[in-house]
């Protein structure tokens, strides 16, 4: 995201909408996280741009590493990759799925609104939180397309937005205490992971053009 508009890293797709696409990403070169989107392939690997991006350990880190690591696993699976290619990263997410969202900074806020700034900073947390569960959701549907039993885990972003009803982010957080990880869990407990993992090839199990 920038300012005014959103920024289209991919040039291998027909535009939908040529106002806000762009192939230039030095646009998004304003901060640390912008470098780290706009650089995102350049390293040995993708997985390495995506560690950079967690290990910034931002609002908006955490948010460009979800949207990335969602387009690196479509692109996987796309090419006959395995749904696992991003495991690791789905893992990291149920550990930090519980847990308190990066603080809210007023530069994260890319947009005017007629809420308070309280309510504007609550509604950022509960947009990552429900993306953190987008993305398990995600994986879930690859997984689901390849009959996996983690395919179960298709429709926790739907839902979670049905039984929290409007963006209330302690109603969230109490639906991922109380039904989100139990949900989780029992469809891939930490010795199911682990198992999994030792299956791998390599760490990001997908070459680095995947």
């Amino acid at each position: 995201m920038i300012n005014d508009g959103v920024q289209r890293l991919s040039d291998r797709e027909r535009a939908t909408n040529g106002e806000y696409l762009s192939k230039d990403v030095d646009i998004l070169r304003s901060d640390a996280v912008g470098d780290a989107v706009a650089d995102y392939g350049e390293y040995d690997t993708k997985i390495e741009s995506l560690a950079q991006l967690r290990n910034q350990a931002t609002l908006r880190s955490e948010f460009a590493m979800l949207n990335l690591a969602r387009a690196y696993t479509r692109r996987c699976v796309q090419r006959q990759g395995n749904w696992t290619s991003g495991v690791h990263i789905l893992w990291w997410t149920r550990r930090q799925l519980a847990s308190d969202t990066p603080p809210v900074k007023i530069g994260d806020l890319r947009y005017a609104a007629a809420a308070s700034l309280e309510r504007q900073q609550e509604l950022a947390q509960w947009s990552l939180l429900m993306f953190r569960i987008v993305f398990i959701s995600d994986i879930g549907a690859h997984a689901a397309s390849r009959n996996d039993d983690f395919g179960r885990l298709e429709s926790m972003a739907e839902v979670a937005a049905e039984d929290t009803e409007t963006p209330n982010l302690r109603k969230l957080q109490k639906w991922i205490r109380t039904k989100g990880l139990r949900w989780f869990d029992s469809v891939m407990p930490e010795p199911k992971y682990r198992a999994l993992v030792s299956t791998l090839i390599r760490p990001d199990s997908a070459r680095s053009d995947a």
